[in-house]
């Protein structure tokens, strides 16, 4: 491991902003991470942006410069990996603010997922397996709309980007000498599709908590309102649940005649909202409640869980655990439950599968398919079996003789 840069500097006017920005453009790796508020907003407001290079790091304060253009010229320059821990939500906000997916990029969280850190792991607790330092956790509920920052905040902020470094080369590193580089690619391929962070209005219904427990027309309704209310928070910059929460939604959706009257008796939608947004949302419910019936939405059919199917499930999870030991991953990145328990539905218990035809299953595709999918479906058709070691009595995979004939 390198050395740690030891000082930050705070940059909050347009001048400085360039001459970091120079001096950033020269790297060929930079760590990114934003502090950012969005509690009373529908698009989240960066707070603070924090940028490192292997020399420098940059405090850069948004509310002090309104014209950030120098740093989006760096942070989408191609030639520049740019590297996140948890990025999604970095990368959301930047998107929105350019229009531009800041690519490459490297999202250590992810990375340490294949390595066998765990599903989800937190900064902090990666720093301290790689580094070695525990990080201070003082600032992480800080305010940092609210100006003059604190030195305890800054420091808090600079760590980000600052450790950041290191754990980024560690991972790097590990990927190559397990040869899991190709995976990383895989896995931030949904992080790195524009399609992610556009704006499906017709799919925001999904969102509502509730939803899935609607009928096909009703959730036709719902898919109406929610856009409608989409587009009305973008259009103000306000939170969903400031302009009408999930159950009243949920409530019209339910309705089978909807009169504007008839607004103002709905739990959770007040006189002023049934009074400002009445019309429309009347029009809204009429659109849904009066669409053709071929384009009722319709939940996914509930698992198929035949005689047999909690067996077959059981019997691959053992496989996946096998094999996560083996690779040193996580069971449920290698294949989560979910997915093993589809699997074993398809394979129904009585019926003959059509193993030309496999189901779309993430365990099936890619570095998964290689790794365990293969030997779900050969355990399925009986082409591979689980026994008990004589020696360690421990269960090891084994072929049936003549399975593969």
């Amino acid at each position: 491991m390198g050395k740690l840069l030891k000082s930050f500097t705070y940059i909050d006017n347009e001048q400085s902003l360039e001459e970091a920005c120079a001096a950033l453009a020269k790297a060929p790796m930079l760590c990114v991470d934003t502090e950012f508020h969005r509690e009373s907003t529908y698009f989240a407001e960066f707070a603070l942006i924090q940028v490192a290079s292997r020399e420098v790091c940059y405090l850069i304060d948004p509310l002090a410069i309104k014209d950030l253009a120098p740093l989006w010229k760096v942070i989408l320059d191609p030639a520049i990996l740019k590297v996140f821990h948890a990025a999604r939500q970095d990368v959301e906000i930047i998107v929105n603010k350019t229009g531009q997916l800041p690519l490459p990029l490297f999202d250590t969280q992810v990375a340490a997922a294949l390595l066998g850190y765990g599903l989800q792991v937190g900064f902090g607790n990666l720093v301290q397996k790689v580094v070695g330092k525990t990080l201070p956790k003082g600032e992480s509920f800080t305010n940092w709309m609210k100006r003059p920052l604190t030195s305890d905040q800054l420091t808090y902020a600079a760590d980000d980007v600052i450790y950041l470094i290191p754990v980024y080369q560690h991972l790097s590193e590990q990927l190559q000498a397990t040869k899991r580089s190709d995976w990383l690619d895989e896995e931030q391929g949904v992080l790195c599709d524009p399609d992610t962070y556009a704006n499906h209005a017709d799919q925001v219904f999904w969102r509502v908590k509730g939803a899935n427990r609607l009928k096909p027309r009703q959730l036709a309704v719902l898919r109406e309102l929610a856009a409608w209310r989409e587009a009305e928070v973008q259009r103000r910059d306000m939170p969903r649940r400031r302009l009408i929460q999930d159950e009243p939604l949920l409530s019209l959706a339910r309705k089978t005649d909807l009169k504007e009257e008839q607004l103002a008796q709905i739990r959770g939608l007040n006189s002023g909202i049934s009074k400002r947004f009445g019309a429309d949302i009347i029009a809204a419910w009429q659109r849904g409640y009066n669409c053709d019936k071929e384009t009722w939405p319709r939940t996914p059919p509930a698992p198929n869980h035949s005689e047999g199917t909690e067996m077959r499930m059981e019997l691959l999870m053992t496989l996946v655990r096998l094999r996560s030991e083996e690779v040193e991953i996580a069971s449920n990145i290698l294949a989560s439950r979910s997915d093993v328990a589809a699997l074993a539905s398809w394979a129904n218990h009585g019926k003959h599968p059509d193993w030309s035809q496999l189901p779309d299953n993430p365990c099936l595709h890619g570095w998964r398919g290689k790794l365990i999918g293969e030997d779900l479906i050969r355990m399925l058709q009986g082409k591979l079996c689980l026994r008990l070691d004589p020696a360690t009595r421990m269960p090891i995979v084994d072929c049936p003789k003549g399975s593969d004939e």
